[in-house]
C-alpha cells in the first residue's frame, strides 16, 4: 500500500512541476515577445557590435607601436607553419623514394655481369654493409 501511495504522491509531483515548468516557459515567452524589447536588444547588440569593432582597430594599432602578435598574426603564422610542415612531409618523401632507387641502383650494378670478379672485394664490403 504504502509503494502504491509514494508511487500516486511522485505523479501528483511530476504532473505539478510540468504545469509549473509550461507556465514559467510562457510567461518568458511572453515577456521577450513584446516589440518594446526587441527593439532595446537590437539596438543594444548594435552598439556592443560597433564597441567591440572599435576595440579590434585599437588592439591592431597597438600592436603595431607595443610589437605584439595580433589574433590575424597567429593566424598567418599558423598557416605558414602547416604549409612548412605540409611542403618537409613531401621533401621527406622524396628522399625515401630517392634513398630507394639509388638502392636498387647500386644493387643493380653489382649483381650485373660486368661487374667483374676482380671487384670481388668491393662486392663483398657491399654485402657486408647491407646486412649491417
Amino acid at each position: 500500500m504504502t509503494t502504491n501511495h509514494t508511487q500516486e504522491i511522485l505523479n501528483a509531483v511530476k504532473k505539478l512541476g510540468l504545469k509549473v515548468e509550461l507556465g514559467l516557459n510562457n510567461s518568458i515567452h511572453d515577456a521577450l515577445n513584446q516589440p518594446s524589447i526587441l527593439k532595446a536588444v537590437n539596438n543594444q547588440s548594435r552598439l556592443v557590435a560597433a564597441s567591440i569593432s572599435k576595440l579590434q582597430q585599437t588592439v591592431e594599432t597597438l600592436s603595431i607601436a607595443f610589437n605584439f602578435p595580433t589574433k590575424n598574426d597567429v593566424a598567418n603564422t599558423t598557416k605558414l607553419f602547416i604549409q612548412a610542415e605540409e611542403k618537409l612531409d613531401l621533401l621527406e618523401e622524396q628522399v625515401t623514394q630517392l634513398n630507394r632507387s639509388f638502392e636498387e641502383f647500386k644493387d643493380t650494378i653489382v649483381n650485373s655481369p660486368s661487374f667483374s670478379s676482380s671487384n670481388r672485394w668491393e662486392r663483398e664490403k657491399y654485402e657486408y654493409s647491407k646486412n649491417k
